[in-house]
């Protein structure tokens, strides 16, 4: 699909705001920003969010690390992606303030609302929680994007809400990787499959993972034999109950499906607790 006119203007920031960017929670939430609005590599989810059920846009493969990392986490309940500093006039006073300039569009030249990539809802100690979090390659935080993030800073300091930067620094390649395999099985879109047939078959399939010397990859393909099922369907299960946290997997150590992986039954998990589960 072509990207849009990507010239900003007063009229187009008025209209965005008409329409609801930038508002809403959860699966309601639409962001400023879209792959179809900005000269980047952007892409979306492949799949519905795990937090939200919507579809979501990066901008970066960064972004899209850093995602996981969140999806990942059980103490976020909620992500808005490129999320507006609204109003305008608040982080124009703040650059006024701080002598820096503010952001503008390269080629209408008039001034445009600054985002942050992830505005995060957190579950914490003491209730609901906020934070915001910009999400940058190392190399790129130079003067120029220091006086943009100060002006941010400020804004979100004034709302009491925990804002920082992530760079790729911050990432474990193997931990993005292992998200990468599984993210896509967090709903059983699998045809022919349901959660009955899946807690049916899921403690011999794991029997036959844990006992067994063979890859990952192999045992599943031979449970796919032993249950009557559409090849791959066995793998995909394990990526699902991995997904789900229903088996725990050390998200820092490689899950390669051309390799023994080792597993565990999420013992906290009430889907596996009561003995009709494995019979």
């Amino acid at each position: 699909m072509a990207k849009r006119k990507r010239e900003t203007n007063q009229d187009q920031i008025s209209r965005w705001i008409k329409e609801g960017r930038g508002k809403g929670e959860g699966s309601n939430y639409k962001p400023w920003l879209t792959i179809h609005d900005v000269p980047s590599k952007g892409m979306v989810t492949r799949s519905k969010g795990w937090k939200t059920e919507r579809i979501h846009h990066v901008l970066s493969d960064l972004e899209l690390h850093y995602f996981f990392t969140l999806e990942w986490s059980d103490s976020v309940i909620d992500i808005r992606e490129q999320y507006p500093l609204l109003p305008i006039e608040r982080t124009l006073e703040i650059a006024e303030f701080l002598g820096v300039k503010h952001p503008t569009d390269p080629k209408s030249n008039e001034f445009v609302v600054m985002t942050t990539d992830f505005f995060i809802t957190v579950k914490t100690e003491k209730g609901i929680g906020y934070k915001a979090r910009q999400i940058k390659p190392a190399s790129n935080l130079k003067k120029r994007e220091g006086e943009k993030f100060a002006i941010e800073q400020q804004f979100y300091k004034e709302l009491g809400i925990d804002w920082g930067i992530v760079t790729d620094k911050d990432f474990s390649e193997i931990f993005i990787k292992n998200m990468d395999l599984i993210y896509n099985a967090k709903y059983l879109s699998y045809s022919g499959l349901n959660e009955k047939i899946v807690h049916r078959i899921a403690p011999t399939l794991f029997n036959e993972i844990s006992t067994s010397k063979e890859p990952l990859s192999m045992v599943a393909l031979q449970c796919d034999e032993k249950f009557g099922f559409e090849l791959g369907t066995c793998l995909f299960i394990v990526k699902y109950l991995i997904a789900n946290k229903y088996w725990l997997a050390d998200m820092e150590q490689e899950i390669n499906p051309t390799k023994k992986v080792n597993l565990l039954i999420n013992n906290r998990s009430q889907i596996y607790k009561g003995k009709e589960m494995f019979g």
